[in-house]
């Protein structure tokens, strides 16, 4: 109850401090109309919201910050569908951080739907085996989602629209799919691509060589393979480009957000075709940015009708859109 009393009033103090700095500067914060509603709500199939990077430790601010973000979701106009935790839910993967997300979301009613990815950092357990990792994941994913969480991935219908989550199955930064999950993603691929919907893919990392890397990820070009998937990112680039409307949806990355005009001064873009693919790189929604905006608290929430995704960028904690970053992606 005192986390939840501290949480409101910080919030209504960042709304009152936002509207003062968004009159001074709107190019950097965002715009006054702060409503988590759709744009166009009579004509909308599908509305979720998606976060990344969470880093989630026993800090009592990490915490805060994190329900800033929910109570965003929560207060939503028209009640988000789905909320897509991205990867890094966690900073460590340990059984107290993961108590603590599930104690935060548990506060606040903010969706229809919570889907739930794995990443590097929620691999890394103390006590260093990965079995125990995964052995967590699932139970907690399960919990949060309501989903039989089995394995690290894991698919869902959501309005009629599929969600392949993927997800590592070893501790390392980059990622490691095994050939069974390769496998299941062309199945499961095959048969979203039945109904003609778009189909989203989430996974942690994004693929290789694409968002400015390798250089965008730590600031280094030594490695091709760097800030990406890695080994398997052609295969699972391969398995993706055979299909039209596919979102892949990632994180790890911990750049800011970023549009056309930015992209020659950061060698980043947030949002980028790859082929067949519209490639959606997440914010670090912890941690503070060096590129496009720099405030934490930040993701996309994807609205999506018979024509066209619209991709929005938002800040959940000051409750703002971006509206310099929204991008609408015709579906062919």
């Amino acid at each position: 109850m005192v986390l939840t009393f501290f949480v409101s009033a910080v919030r209504k103090l960042l709304i009152l401090l936002s509207s003062v700095a968004v009159l001074l500067a709107s190019p950097l914060t965002g715009t006054l109309s702060r409503s988590l509603k759709p744009s166009d709500p009579d004509n909308i199939r599908l509305n979720f919201a998606a976060l990344s990077d969470v880093h989630l430790t026993d800090d009592i601010f990490r915490q805060t910050i994190l329900e800033l973000g929910l109570q965003d979701f929560a207060n939503a106009k028209s009640k988000l569908d789905a909320v897509v935790f991205c990867g890094d839910n966690t900073d460590g993967g340990q059984k107290e951080q993961y108590e603590r997300l599930v104690s935060s979301i548990k506060k606040y009613d903010i969706a229809e739907n919570i889907l739930f990815a794995n990443g590097n950092h929620d691999t890394w357990t103390e006590e260093g085996w990965y079995d125990l990792a995964k052995t967590y994941f699932t139970y907690y994913a399960s919990e949060i989602t309501g989903l039989d969480v089995e394995n690290e991935y894991y698919s869902a219908k959501i309005n009629g629209y599929t969600f392949i989550v993927m997800g590592s199955q070893w501790r390392r930064t980059a990622a490691y799919f095994t050939e069974e999950q390769l496998d299941w993603l062309a199945e499961q691929m095959e048969i979203a691509s039945q109904d003609g919907k778009p189909i989203f893919v989430i996974s942690h990392w994004p693929i290789n060589q694409t968002h400015g890397l390798p250089f965008a990820f730590e600031g280094t070009d030594a490695d091709p393979m760097k800030g990406g998937i890695a080994e398997q990112s052609d295969a699972v680039n391969e398995i993706l480009q055979r299909y039209k409307n596919v979102f892949l949806i990632s994180g790890h990355l911990h750049n800011g957000l970023s549009n056309k005009p930015a992209w020659k001064f950061q060698n980043y873009s947030s949002i980028e075709k790859v082929g067949n693919i519209t490639s959606v790189n997440l914010p670090s929604f912890m941690y503070f940015s060096f590129g496009g905006h720099l405030f934490n608290g930040t993701g996309f929430v994807f609205e999506v009708y018979d024509n066209e995704v619209v991709i929005r960028a938002r800040n959940y904690i000051f409750g703002m859109w971006l509206d310099q970053y929204t991008k609408s992606i015709e579906l062919v």
